[in-house]
């Protein structure tokens, strides 16, 4: 394993207080509440549908999808806990290993659409280091799954990187680029993806909410195009923002794993789908992925605050 070894382990973190916010669900509609506690290390990040009776823990792993059509769902029993990607984004780019999520409702609140709102949480509740150290799922051999003309793989590689190929024929999305690669470290993560909003098509709005979704979808949570253009006031946070929401959702979805994760991942007009069968591909085979409690200390970057939105700049 050279440069990784227990002696270099980061420790596990948690929160250092509890937090709490309340909002729309972006496809349900319905108003829900939630609250961010700390928790003991090797908990992970676990739900808890505070509004039901019963079994009501979920825990962020792969193996309690139930549902990836526009964002992805997990559940257990009757309980379940939808749009969790954006959340699961913001801890992971904070590197929060073991968190209490109490939701009261069917859905995580969208806020503004981004994962900035939740970085904010994070930080407004503080983190703390714990004693036991971080484990890691580290890439052995390239696993790749595909959709038609899509794909996702993940190959071994230093560090944490992501890079998303768009297939997007829109105007306004072909002028921003449709490529972007993240070398991942939480002041990357803050910078570059944390505030790009999920987005969707003015076209595709009715047949959606005749199926159900994008109920509580508006222009203070979404991006919306028409045929040219961004409609939301002020346009764009950045030039290729679906393309940054993508990955802010592929770092959320890869999350699943239950640990952070050492590899590279790349893709092509990837979504959660294939997202969450590409995790369970790697973990269904053993040859594929080893578990270690090491990361070089570059890889872990100080957390910085959020870009102000003056900063350079509804597919969940």
């Amino acid at each position: 394993m050279s440069s990784f070894c227990e002696s270099a382990a980061e420790r596990q973190r948690t929160l250092r207080g509890t937090v709490s916010v309340s909002g729309i669900g972006l496809h349900s509609g319905r108003r829900a509440r939630l609250a961010l506690r700390p928790a003991a290390p090797n908990t992970g990040i676990v739900f808890q549908r505070v509004d039901l009776e019963g079994e009501s823990e979920i825990p962020a792993r792969y193996d309690f999808i139930v549902d990836t059509l526009r964002g992805t769902t997990l559940g257990r029993g009757e309980a379940k806990a939808a749009t969790v990607e954006h959340l699961l984004s913001a801890l992971a780019g904070m590197s929060i290993d073991n968190a209490w999520i109490d939701l009261e409702g069917p859905e995580v609140p969208a806020l503004d659409g981004s994962a900035s709102a939740f970085v904010l949480l994070i930080e407004e509740a503080g983190l703390e280091q714990q004693e036991s150290p971080r484990r890691y799922v580290r890439v052995l051999e390239e696993v790749r799954v595909e959709q038609g003309r899509h794909w996702a793989a993940l190959a071994p590689g230093e560090g944490f990187s992501l890079h998303y190929q768009g297939d997007f024929t829109h105007p306004a999305l072909a002028r921003g680029g449709l490529a972007h690669r993240l070398e991942f470290s939480s002041t990357a993560y803050i910078e570059q993806i944390s505030r790009a909003r999920t987005f969707g098509f003015l076209n595709e709005v009715a047949a959606m909410r005749r199926h159900g979704l994008a109920l509580g979808g508006n222009l203070g949570n979404a991006v919306v195009f028409d045929n040219y253009r961004a409609m939301n006031e002020g346009g764009l946070r950045y030039s290729n923002e679906p393309i940054r929401h993508k990955l802010l959702d592929a770092v959320g979805d890869l999350y699943l794993l239950g640990r952070p994760l050492i590899g590279r991942f790349d893709c092509f007009g990837s979504g959660h789908a294939l997202n969450a069968r590409l995790i369970q591909e790697l973990m269904s085979r053993s040859s594929a992925w080893e578990e270690v409690a090491a990361m070089p200390a570059d890889r872990m970057a100080p957390v910085h605050p959020v870009p102000a939105e003056g900063s350079p700049a509804l597919q969940s």
